[in-house]
C-alpha cells in the first residue's frame, strides 16, 4: 500500500467496520516494531518487549483515533509520537525502577549540578565522590547503579536517538516536508546540541558515539580504550549531567 493510500486509510480509520480497522492496524505493525526495537535497544535488560509491544499498539490505535490530516503532519510521523509515548507511559505507570535507584539518580545529578556551579566548570569524579562521602569505586557502582533509570529518564524528555526525528523511507515519500521534523530538527536539536558542547571531550564522544552512531558500550570502550563497564559509567555521568543542562533549557 502506498504512502498515499495508507494515509487515507488512516484518515477514515473513525469511520470503518471492525475488520477494516484491524486490517489497517495490521498494515502499521511493522512501524510500532520498529519504534520497539530502536527504544529497546537503550533500555536496561529488565524491559518486557511483548509488554512494550502492546503498549506501542495501544499507541497506533490511539494516534489511528486521533489524527486529523488537516492539523496533523504525516500520518506515520505523528503515529510515532504516540507510539513512543504510550510505551514510556507504560513504564511511568509501572514504576519498574525501584525508589532507591530513582533516589540514587536525583542524588548523583544534583551533586554534578552543585559542583558544576561551585566551581564554573564539570566536576570531576573525585570531586563528587568528595560531596556525596563516597570513595571513588563507590561512586562508579553507584553510576552503573543507575544506568537505566538515567536512560530512560532521559528518554522522557524527548531526546533519543531520535525515532521521533527518523523519517523511515518506507512511510515518507522523498523530498516530502515534514513541520514537526523541522521543529525537533530546529529547535530541539539546537538545544541538545548546546548541551552536548558543555559536557567534557570523553564524555560527548562517547554519547556522540551511542546515540548518534548507535555504537553499543563494548564497542564505545574499544574505541576509547576502556572495559564496558567503564563506558557505561562514563555514559551515565554524561546523561546526568545532560538532563540537569536540559530539563533547565525545556
Amino acid at each position: 500500500m502506498s504512502v498515499k493510500t495508507k494515509s487515507q486509510a488512516a484518515e477514515s480509520y473513525k469511520n470503518a467496520d471492525q475488520d477494516k480497522r484491524d486490517e489497517l492496524i495490521k498494515d502499521y505493525l511493522p512501524l510500532v516494531r520498529r519504534v520497539v526495537h530502536r527504544l529497546a535497544g537503550r533500555l536496561p535488560s529488565e524491559v518486557d518487549i511483548k509488554e512494550m509491544l502492546n503498549s506501542g499498539i495501544i499507541g497506533l490505535v490511539d494516534a489511528l483515533e486521533k489524527y486529523d490530516p488537516q492539523h496533523e503532519t504525516n500520518f506515520s510521523t505523528y503515529a510515532q509520537f504516540r507510539i513512543r509515548g504510550a510505551i514510556l507511559d507504560s513504564f511511568r505507570s509501572q514504576d519498574w525502577a525501584p525508589r532507591s535507584l530513582r533516589h540514587k539518580s536525583h542524588q548523583l545529578s544534583n551533586a554534578y549540578l552543585k559542583l558544576e556551579k561551585e566551581l564554573g566548570r564539570p566536576a570531576e569524579d573525585n570531586e563528587v565522590a568528595k560531596e556525596m562521602g563516597l570513595t571513588i569505586d563507590e561512586l562508579h557502582k553507584m553510576m552503573s547503579d543507575v544506568s537505566g533509570v538515567v536512560i530512560l529518564s532521559f528518554e522522557e524528555l524527548g531526546f533519543g536517538h531520535g525515532e521521533e526525528r527518523f523519517i523511515a523511507d518506507e512511510w515518507l515519500p522523498s523530498g516530502q516536508a515534514d513541520p514537526l521534523n523541522d521543529l525537533l530538527e530546529g529547535e530541539k536539536v539546537g538545544i541538545i546540541a548546546r548541551a552536548l558542547d558543555r559536557l567534557p571531550e570523553k564524555e560527548r564522544l562517547v554519547i556522540s558515539l551511542y546515540f548518534y552512531e548507535e555504537l553499543n558500550l563494548k564497542e564505545i570502550g574499544e574505541i576509547i580504550g576502556v572495559t564496558e563497564s567503564r563506558a557505561s559509567q562514563i555514559r551515565s555521568r554524561a546523561l546526568l549531567r545532560l538532563k540537569s543542562y536540559l530539563k533547565r533549557a525545556v
